[in-house]
């Protein structure tokens, strides 16, 4: 059986990460003028951390995605001592909302790579904790609209990464065995460490390759490990052979 293709989106074809910091620093500078530049920064970067966890507490269904980002929003003004101000929720969300879009872009490796597996006829879909509208924006910014046959999200099933539960239904919806099912994502532990475990190829790309450590704990467990999508068929070629389980 050919071996299916599941990505994950932010941070593994999509710079997402970028795309925030920007956006965060946008919406500080149109919130609180009287910030500086470094503060906007360091508030940006904070805001895309969630140093709180409140994004994986909204992967668990244990609080709504508005909830989650009002959380954020005062977290963020707590941490940086922003002055309160009048909606501030619906304030940020309107200065954030277009400069994070008009930021999305895409990772250079990713194009070769979906032009491959397609040529090749290897089934390709999509897993992420990310909502159904919001992804759907970034695909059609990026061009990806209507690629990938599956696009499964966390309110699909009001739970995400890494319950397996998500996993097994990303595959069904694809009509792919687990095993035969290469999982690639860029976090160790949501995607790669919890692929594997619910019976997929768990693979991490690891775009900054500077943890070997992490890495090599990574092989150790099964993980494929790659700095870019560009390796990708060779893995592929490896888990069709059984060398990748």
């Amino acid at each position: 059986m050919k071996t299916a293709l599941l990505f994950d989106v932010d941070d593994t074809l999509i710079d997402t990460r970028s795309a925030m910091v920007t956006a965060g620093q946008a919406a500080v500078a149109e919130l609180w003028p009287q910030v500086g530049p470094e503060v906007r920064r360091a508030a940006a970067v904070h805001f895309q951390g969630d140093p709180g966890g409140f994004f994986g507490r909204f992967t668990t269904g244990e609080i709504t995605y508005p909830q989650m980002r009002r959380a954020r929003v005062a977290e963020l003004l707590d941490s940086f001592a922003l002055a309160a101000i009048d909606e501030v929720n619906r304030r940020f969300e309107q200065a954030y909302g277009p400069a994070f879009f008009a930021n999305v872009r895409l990772f250079d490796d990713v194009l070769p790579l979906v032009e491959a597996a397609r040529t090749a006829g290897i089934p390709m879909g999509l897993l992420t904790n990310s909502s159904s509208h919001s992804t759907q924006h970034k695909l059609e910014l990026t061009g990806l609209a209507g690629v990938f046959a599956v696009v499964a999200t966390r309110d699909t099933l009001g739970f995400g990464k890494p319950d397996a539960r998500a996993f097994h239904h990303a595959c069904r919806l694809l009509g792919s065995a687990p095993p035969q099912t290469l999982y690639i994502g860029d976090h160790i532990t949501i995607d790669a460490l919890a692929a594997k475990e619910a019976g997929l190829g768990g693979v991490w790309l690891q775009r900054d390759p500077a943890d070997s450590q992490t890495a090599a704990r990574a092989r150790a467990r099964g993980i494929g490990v790659i700095t870019s999508l560009s390796q990708v068929p060779a893995l592929l070629a490896d888990h069709q052979a059984g060398c990748v389980q």
